[in-house]
């Protein structure tokens, strides 16, 4: 009987303590959780979008749709989901006919490891917090979509058409 108190106010000190200090951590550090967008972007629908890294300026220049996600692939399960359903389409549609463009950015620390110079700008100029996002941007730099920590292949497929101006008979999966 003596063991099984004394196991038992063992056990529950052991995980008040582990409960404490892991809140405790969690807290100070203030890192976003993976996955997890907060908010709204700064910047909106219909918003000429700050096109500024090389490769986004170099794609608008050439007329061509932008599809910029802004998130980390390698240790976001959201991020990766997408950044898969959207390579996939990209491939089947080479690239729809090469008039679109795909460019992730890693914009928040990734188990220790922090975001280039590039994605902590357009994290402050998409003013957005957490990831992933997904913004869709015309040929004129025009902010068309919007998505907040997930968007289906077809569902982004069938975007991409719209933003072409072409229809396209796209299966849909996301409803």
């Amino acid at each position: 009987m003596r063991f099984k108190i004394l196991f038992t106010f063992g056990f529950t000190l052991y995980f008040s303590v582990m409960l404490f200090l892991f809140h405790s951590l969690s807290t100070a550090i203030d890192l976003p959780i993976r996955g997890q967008p907060k908010g709204e972007p700064k910047i909106k629908v219909g918003e000429k979008a700050p096109l500024i890294t090389p490769d986004l300026e170099k794609a608008n220049k050439e007329g061509k749709v932008i599809a910029l996600m802004l998130g980390y692939q390698t240790h976001c399960p959201w991020c990766d989901r997408m950044d898969r359903y959207i390579r996939h389409v990209m491939e089947e549609t080479k690239n729809f006919d090469n008039r679109v463009v795909f460019s992730r950015w890693q914009v928040e620390h990734a188990k220790m490891i922090p975001p280039p110079d590039e994605g902590v700008k357009l994290k402050e100029a998409f003013g957005t917090e957490g990831q992933p996002w997904l913004f869709l941007i015309d040929k004129e730099g025009i902010v068309r979509y919007v998505y907040k920590q997930f968007v289906s292949g077809d569902k982004f497929e069938r975007s991409i058409y719209e933003i072409l101006g072409e229809k396209k008979d796209v299966p849909v999966f996301d409803k």
